[in-house]
């Protein structure tokens, strides 16, 4: 991973660059720190909700590696800084991208534990790839129930949105926009090329039957999970950006601290603290 290094306020080192994955290189950050207690990937939502949840990602990245907790967040194939075409990409590319990024984690040093975090349609993909053994505990933001669901949630208001500014035969109905995917037309929208073959593969990956409940999940992987439902006034991002860009400089700092006391008595790790912060 080539990197580029700058500094941060509360995080000493974050390295950017890029990650070589079969075709194409995924755009990373590093949010690296000396003898981690515990590394975290950051498994990021749907493709058109990136923008919104940016920088809470970014604060929640920093606000780890200020207590010594590494954390690694990306872009998938075809995505922000990513290389690729968005159009052909299927989610068993993205998949691949969550299992390639945990071993590099877990090869940095295999003692310390590894914990995969997903947010919304990243759940999906991150609690798949812990089914695999590829971490130690695993966090989940309002994971959908399947990824046709993450898809429908991103389309519908952008869709609603666009019928804003059409009239007569020219202003279709949802159904017109879904029928078209099913039969395989690519369409525009939010700045994407959705594929038809998107769409039929997004059936095929859901949150396994097991993780529907933290206790389940526990007693079936026998490992650490937390799965958070979150409304719109707790979480960074839920379904098709429900809270718009008022969310972006909400204060998080209560849900921050709950996941991380969460992380580190899951992990049997030690608390780290930044100088000067005191937390209940």
């Amino acid at each position: 991973m080539g990197v580029q290094t700058q500094r941060g306020i509360d995080n000493p080192v974050e390295q950017a660059g890029y990650f070589e994955v079969p075709g194409e290189h995924l755009y990373t950050v590093l949010h690296a720190v000396k003898d981690p207690i515990a590394r975290v990937l950051l498994v990021g939502p749907f493709a058109p909700e990136r923008h919104l949840s940016y920088l809470p990602w970014i604060r929640w990245a920093r606000y780890l590696a200020a207590r010594r907790v590494e954390c690694l967040r990306y872009d998938y194939r075809g995505v922000g800084e990513s290389t690729g075409s968005f159009e052909g990409m299927t989610f068993s590319d993205w998949l691949e991208d969550v299992e390639l990024l945990s071993r590099w984690l877990r090869q940095r040093s295999p003692e310390v534990p590894l914990v995969l975090h997903g947010l919304e349609m990243g759940g999906i993909l991150a609690a798949l790839a812990f089914e695999k053994d590829l971490a130690d505990a695993l966090v989940l933001w309002s994971p959908p129930t399947n990824c046709n669901q993450a898809i429908r949630s991103c389309l519908l208001p952008r869709i609603a949105a666009e019928q804003l500014f059409k009239y007569g035969d020219d202003r279709k109905p949802a159904s017109d926009y879904l029928r078209r995917l099913d039969e395989g037309e690519v369409l525009e929208m939010a700045g994407y090329r959705w594929s038809g073959r998107l769409w039929h593969d997004s059936f095929k990956f859901g949150l396994p039957e097991c993780m529907r409940d933290e206790a389940s999940a526990a007693s079936v992987l026998k490992r650490p999970v937390r799965i958070l439902k979150l409304d719109k006034n707790s979480v960074p991002l839920i379904k098709g950006s429900s809270i718009g860009y008022e969310g972006i400089n909400k204060d998080f700092a209560e849900l921050f601290a709950d996941n991380f006391q969460w992380i580190t008595t899951a992990l049997n790790a030690p608390v780290v603290r930044p100088p000067g912060v005191r937390e209940q």
